[in-house]
């Protein structure tokens, strides 16, 4: 069996995994229409977001519900997606990151559809960040500052804490333990 490079392996997963996303997007929009075609990956993205927190948190070891180990599994999500970021701010109640470069974004621009840029990323962005907040804790609460799509230089992401129980274990941590 031949080597592989893991950088281009894990490339030509990032792009499948991108294109896949596209290409459902688009034949859904040419059979029936734009509006279902988002309607339907609003669904998708209320899902996805779960897996992904989950598998983090597993992968991580990660225990706590705290905005630190937010952005920690957020970390690993930018890594596989090849999304260019810094956190501007993190204390125990607030977690603000910048989004210089987004691989969703550039793949609207790459295909000529920026004008469903600002629309898809209210709606579908908005949809998957609200999920990673809710899969560390209920009291999260997620926002965006400013996007790219709207031609702000990065996107600025809020998360705040809603009240004070930041280092409770996750749910699921709790109902391993009394089980």
């Amino acid at each position: 069996m031949a080597a592989f490079d893991d950088k281009a392996v894990i490339e030509f997963l990032r792009r499948s995994y991108f294109a896949v996303d596209g290409l459902w997007f688009v034949r859904v929009e040419d059979e029936i229409s734009y509006g279902e075609a988002l309607r339907l990956d609003e669904q998708v993205w209320e899902i996805m977001p779960k897996i992904q927190a989950r598998k983090a948190r597993q992968l991580l070891k990660i225990q706590t519900g705290s905005l630190a180990d937010l952005a920690l599994a957020l970390w690993l999500r930018f890594a596989a997606e090849g999304c260019e970021y810094r956190v501007i701010e993190r204390t125990p109640d607030v977690l603000r990151i910048e989004i210089l470069t987004c691989p969703w974004l550039d793949g609207l621009r790459k295909s000529g559809r920026m004008q469903i840029a600002p629309d898809v990323c209210e709606r579908v962005c908005t949809i998957d960040y609200s999920g990673w907040a809710a899969e560390f804790s209920k009291d999260i609460e997620f926002s965006f500052e400013c996007k790219l799509s709207e031609g702000a230089p990065g996107c600025i992401m809020r998360f705040a804490r809603t009240c004070e129980s930041e280092t409770q274990p996750h749910p699921d941590e709790k109902r391993e333990a009394a089980g």
